[in-house]
C-alpha cells in the first residue's frame, strides 16, 4: 500500500510536469519567432559597426558570438558569409548562406541597413522592429544566387571532401 501511494504521487507529478512542458515544446516548433533576443542582436549590431569601420576580424568575432547564442541566426550567418567571400573563401560563404536560409523566414526583424563589403554580397544590420514578413530571407537568397554565379565564373573547386560530380557511365557499343 505504501509503495502504491509513492508510485501514484510520482506519476501525478510527472503528468503535471509533462502537461506544463507540452505547450512550450509545441510553441518552439514551426511558429514565427518575431524579433530575435537582445543577447543575439547585440553582437550582430557590434559586428556590423566593425564592418563599417573596416575591422573585419573583430566583426567576424562578434558574428561568431551571435551564432553561438543562436546557431542558425540568418543575420549573423549572412554577415559571416560576406566576410568569408571577402577573404576569398567562397565555399565557406555559400555554406553559411545555405545554413542561413533554414530558419530565415521565421526572423521578422526589419533590416536597418545593408552595405557592400566585397563582391556582390551585403552585410546586414537588423533593426529592433518587427516586419510583416522576413526581410532577411530575400537578401540571403539574392546573395546565394550572386555567389553561385561568382563560383561558376571563377571556377572555384568544390570544398575538399565533397563527392565528385555525377557523370553518366559511357554507353557500351
Amino acid at each position: 500500500m505504501r509503495h502504491t501511494r509513492k508510485f501514484m504521487l510520482t506519476a501525478m507529478i510527472l503528468a503535471l510536469s509533462l502537461a506544463c512542458a507540452i505547450p512550450v515544446f509545441a510553441q518552439q516548433g514551426g511558429t514565427v519567432r518575431g524579433l530575435m533576443p537582445v543577447d543575439v542582436y547585440t553582437p550582430i549590431n557590434k559586428g556590423y559597426a566593425f564592418v563599417q569601420q573596416g575591422n573585419y576580424a573583430a566583426a567576424k568575432d562578434q558574428f561568431a558570438i551571435a551564432t553561438k547564442l543562436d546557431e542558425l541566426n540568418p543575420f549573423a550567418l549572412n554577415n559571416l558569409a560576406v566576410l568569408d567571400e571577402r577573404d576569398g573563401r567562397l565555399n565557406d560563404a555559400l555554406a553559411h548562406l545555405k545554413d542561413a536560409t533554414i530558419h530565415a523566414a521565421e526572423y521578422r526583424d526589419k533590416v536597418s541597413q545593408t552595405c557592400f563589403v566585397a563582391g556582390s554580397c551585403m552585410a546586414v544590420k537588423p533593426l529592433r522592429k518587427e516586419a510583416t514578413t522576413s526581410e532577411i530571407l530575400p537578401i540571403i537568397q539574392d546573395n546565394i544566387t550572386k555567389l553561385e554565379a561568382k563560383i561558376a565564373t571563377t571556377k572555384t573547386p568544390p570544398p575538399a571532401g565533397s563527392p565528385p560530380p555525377m557523370v553518366p557511365a559511357p554507353k557500351a557499343k
